[in-house]
């Protein structure tokens, strides 16, 4: 009797033994599964810029012998915030030598862009969110990551002193164009009492033109070095070799921006003239849009797998796959 209910309890043992063994498995290719499904980052972006701001307004004209009153345009200066999220990929391979996307042709990710001052477009009914190409480049350095083994090579001599970082970024912003009925509004909307004509409305707002245009973002700011456990948790990299090395990203940079766009006015007469011809001959589209912008690691979007990314971005941007203006750039 002792000895059935003894093999009786160690039968028990063995069972909850075996489930807890399951149950580990299953932890650790949980985490590991995550490192081998995300291969991208989330950032937080978020740059304020000024830019041309058309002025559409009804206005008494004086002629020579009487007054009317017409719908005229002139230009004063507006301030906007652009804002959303920036998936970028992580470094190709961060078992042993540290590699960063400075030599990477394919430094390419997306970005998920709102302009905050855009009330038009939710008024009529188009597409907000401009979804396009984000390519960067960066790279990292600390006053302490000295080169070790100088001249022979550059290797540096720890990489968690690599806490410096500068990046650049280039997205291309969508203007209005004639064949496309999402970037073009009724005159109504400006002026009540003047519907029935169309008016450029691209993601910078009235009178910008042209299909696409360079928005450049610059600067400097920190890296982060996640250890191989962090990784291994968040999933950037594959880290079911070795629990040494270490893999790096971006943490945050603030800097400038800059872009030059073209604006086309009422009847394809823009307000805007040379500085040193102010007249017809004189008359210009294009103009500067600059600003300053922030770019911060975006932990709990970068967590989830990378086929769950572009939901929950939208998610949080309060928006649907209807809002989207999908940038084809060259």
């Amino acid at each position: 009797m002792a000895d059935g209910r003894s093999g009786k309890r160690g039968s028990r043992e063995d069972t909850k033994g075996i489930q807890m063994k399951k149950i580990l498995v299953a932890l650790l290719v949980g985490a590991f599964g995550i490192s081998a499904m995300a291969q991208s980052i989330v950032y937080d972006y978020k740059a304020t810029v000024k830019r041309v701001d058309p002025q559409y307004k009804v206005r008494t004209i004086k002629g020579s012998s009487s007054s009317y009153k017409a719908v005229t345009e002139s230009y004063g200066i507006a301030s906007d915030t652009i804002s959303g999220y920036v998936v970028l990929p992580v470094c190709e391979d961060c078992d042993g030598d540290l590699e960063t996307s400075l030599d990477r042709d394919d430094f390419v990710g997306t970005a998920y862009l709102v302009r905050k001052g855009d009330k038009l477009s939710k008024k009529a009914g188009k597409p907000f969110i401009a979804v396009t190409d984000a390519e960067a480049r960066a790279a990292i350095f600390g006053k302490d990551a000295y080169i070790v083994g100088y001249p022979s090579n550059g290797n540096p001599s720890d990489v968690k002193n690599l806490k410096s970082a500068w990046m650049w970024m280039w997205v291309e912003l969508p203007g209005a164009t004639d064949t496309d009925p999402d970037t073009v509004i009724d005159s109504g909307l400006l002026i009540p009492a003047a519907p029935g004509e169309n008016v450029y409305l691209g993601f910078l707002g009235l009178d910008n033109l042209y299909e696409y245009s360079c928005f450049r973002s610059t600067g400097f700011g920190t890296a982060k070095i996640l250890s191989y456990s962090e990784a291994a948790s968040l999933g950037f990299c594959d880290g079911a070799e070795a629990s040494s090395w270490s893999c790096a990203i971006i943490q945050s940079i603030s800097g400038t921006v800059q872009g030059e766009y073209f604006y086309e006015g009422l009847c394809g007469v823009t307000p805007m003239w040379d500085l040193c011809d102010p007249t017809d001959d004189g008359n210009t589209g294009y103009a500067p849009v600059t600003g300053a912008w922030t770019l911060k690691y975006n932990a709990s979007l970068s967590k989830l797998p990378d086929s769950e990314k572009a939901d929950a971005i939208l998610k949080k941007l309060k928006a649907t796959s209807a809002d989207v203006i999908q940038v084809e750039a060259d």
